[in-house]
Order: structure tokens, then C-alpha cells, then sequence
């Protein structure tokens, strides 16, 4: 148990932390017009992981399982309707910084969900005897999950941040994948992977649409594009970095 829970600290919260260090160190030292960069940044980390999370939902829905349709629309509604409900009711969306901070906190719940899939991967190849192949993805992931880092403080824009923060915004994003490692010495039901899938995507297309609400404007569209893009390349390039050296894809 200690060493899937480290194999999941390894490849979940140690690189989230430091994806946030790194992204606080670069929002201080670069101008404020590359704030809108950082954003974007954010958008396309989460939109590279909007599609993956939708790729796995889909391929657990069953055509002859009219139950998992129902899963599927109904948890993406939750995850996504439900946070607009929220932002409506002014729950996630103000002026002061608390509030302003709620949208990383959605991000990093989203991420969570994604990497508790991570870790089930990872316990699972570890559990059957496969230990090279689960320290493959543990480093492959580790590189994947050091990019989300970015787009949680993106989300942030200058908000003030304090450590504490920090801390909890890791442990949202990280921890599951040490859940994850645990759960995958269970049979874990396909409805319920099927769930917390559509959760995570919803909460993340969320994220994206207020992002770009909040940044898409006539002086920063190229800025936002810019940064888009270049999330979308990291996040793609390391899936294809694990992808070949371990032959699984993220």
C-alpha cells in the first residue's frame, strides 16, 4: 500500500507542485501583458484535457447501454450547467481574491478526476508484476502532470495567491492520483469510471468557456491564441512522450 501511495505521490503531487512553482515564478517575473499568455496557456492545457477525458467517456459508454447514456448526459450536465448555475449566483465568480481563486479550484477538482484515472493505470501495471512498465508511466505522467501546474495559476490571472493556497490547489489536483494507485487493487465499476469522466470534463469545458470570456478581447486575441496553442503542444507532446516509452497513451 506505501508504495503505490508514493508511486501516486511521485507521479501526481509532486509534479502538480512544482507546475505551480514554476508558473507563480514566471506570473512574477514577466510583464503583465504576458498575463493574457499565461491564460491562454491555461485554456489549452485544459482543452487538450477536455477531449481526453471525452475520448475516455465515450469509449466506456455501451451502445446497447441505454443506463450509460444516461451516466454520461447527466453527470456532464452536473459538472457543467451546475457551475454555470453557480457563477450565476455569484458562488465563483466576485471581486475579491477568495472568490476570484474558486476558478483554479474547479480547474484542479477537474484535473483530480483526470488523474485518479492516472493512478489507476499506473497501480494497476504495478499490481500485475509489470514494475518497469509502471515506473515508465509514473515518469511519463509525472512529465504530463507538471503541465497542469500552469494551468491552474493561469486561471488565477494576478490574483494574490498565498502558500497556503498553493498547498490545497496541489492537493486537489494531485491526490487523486494517489487514490487512484489504492483503487486499483479493486474492481472498479465501469459506471463509475464512466462518471467521474464526465464530471472532470465538464467542470474543465466550464473552466475554458469563462477563460476565454474573461481574456478574448480585441488586444489580446493574439496573446490568447499564442498561449492556447502552446498549452495544447506541451500537453501533446508529453502524451506522446509516454505514449513511447511505455505504450500507453494519456
Amino acid at each position: 500500500m506505501l508504495d503505490l501511495v508514493g508511486l501516486g505521490i511521485l507521479a501526481g503531487v509532486i509534479p502538480v507542485y512544482l507546475g505551480i512553482a514554476v508558473a507563480l515564478v514566471l506570473r512574477r517575473a514577466l510583464p503583465r501583458t504576458w498575463e493574457s499568455v499565461l491564460i491562454g496557456l491555461s485554456a489549452g492545457v485544459l482543452t487538450y484535457l477536455f477531449f481526453d477525458l471525452m475520448h475516455e467517456a465515450v469509449e466506456l459508454m455501451g451502445a446497447r447501454d441505454p443506463f450509460s447514456w444516461l451516466l454520461f448526459l447527466s453527470s456532464l450536465f452536473v459538472s457543467f450547467v451546475g457551475l454555470v448555475h453557480l457563477e450565476k449566483h455569484q458562488f465563483l465568480k466576485g471581486r475579491h481574491a477568495g472568490q476570484a481563486l474558486a476558478l483554479p479550484f474547479v480547474i484542479a477538482a477537474g484535473m483530480g478526476l483526470h488523474n485518479l484515472g492516472e493512478g489507476l493505470a499506473i497501480g494497476t501495471s504495478y499490481a500485475g508484476g509489470e514494475w518497469a512498465l509502471s515506473g515508465l508511466l509514473m515518469a511519463g505522467f509525472a512529465l504530463h502532470n507538471g503541465t497542469e501546474g500552469f494551468g491552474i495559476v493561469g486561471a488565477a490571472g494576478q490574483s494574490p495567491m498565498t502558500p497556503r493556497t498553493a498547498l490545497l490547489l496541489g492537493l486537489t489536483g494531485g491526490a487523486p492520483t494517489c487514490i487512484g494507485t489504492l483503487l486499483s487493487g479493486f474492481t472498479v465499476s465501469t459506471h463509475l469510471s464512466l462518471v467521474w469522466y464526465a464530471l472532470a470534463a465538464g467542470s474543465l469545458l466550464y473552466v475554458v468557456f469563462a477563460l476565454v470570456a474573461m481574456t478574448y478581447t480585441s488586444s489580446r486575441k493574439i496573446q490568447m491564441a499564442y498561449g492556447v496553442w502552446t498549452g495544447i503542444a506541451l500537453m501533446a507532446m508529453t502524451a506522446m512522450f509516454l505514449t513511447f516509452v511505455g505504450g500507453h497513451r494519456s
